[in-house]
């Protein structure tokens, strides 16, 4: 009977870890898809207006609308629209549909760390309206904002100038509905 006993408190202590590692791995899961817009909502936010940060290519009042679909992180993740002037037929980006790098997915440089409190980044090409396409690195962060990096190569000027480097962040934050920025 003792060694019943003992089988049997052997096997609740055993599934009980099991129960226990199998609530640590899900627990260490990232559920990105609390981040998903498709259901009409758009992150919102501005330029970071440091100097160090934004590069003279940008203004200091531009804001972004980024609208987000989790479920397409590696192909399509997304689109985004500013509300500036940059371009004679528009904002720099009006709708523009971010195209990820899926070659970068089985790349070391997909586990990129910078920085606290991002659970997930991803990079995309993104075309502008005037401007050429732009590399964007986008920052799932953990409390629930999002972080938009815009980098664009300028050519090198005549003389040995120092070129702009078209260097911008942009701080996000989940809206209900639209920004109300220009569609």
């Amino acid at each position: 009977m003792l060694w019943s006993v003992m089988r049997s408190r052997s096997r609740i202590g055993g599934q009980l870890l099991v129960l226990l590692l199998s609530a640590l791995v899900l627990g260490g899961c990232h559920d990105l898809d609390r981040f998903d817009t498709t259901t009409g909502d758009a992150y919102c936010g501005s330029i970071v207006t440091a100097p160090f940060i934004r590069d003279a290519s940008y203004p200091p009042n531009m804001r972004m609308q980024l609208h987000l679909d989790t479920s397409s992180l590696t192909t399509t993740p997304g689109d985004l629209t500013t509300d500036d002037t940059l371009c004679s037929s528009g904002p720099l980006f009006k709708s523009a549909q971010m195209r990820a790098l899926e070659e970068v997915e089985s790349d070391p440089l997909s586990q990129l760390q910078f920085g606290e409190g991002r659970e997930h980044n991803f990079f995309a090409w993104v075309d502008t309206t005037c401007q050429g396409t732009v590399l964007a690195v986008v920052s799932l962060m953990k409390n629930d904002d999002v972080e938009v990096r815009l980098l664009k190569p300028e050519p090198a000027p005549p003389g040995g100038e120092k070129p702009h480097s078209g260097f911008a962040v942009f701080q996000l934050e989940r809206h209900k509905g639209d920004c109300r920025y220009p569609d």
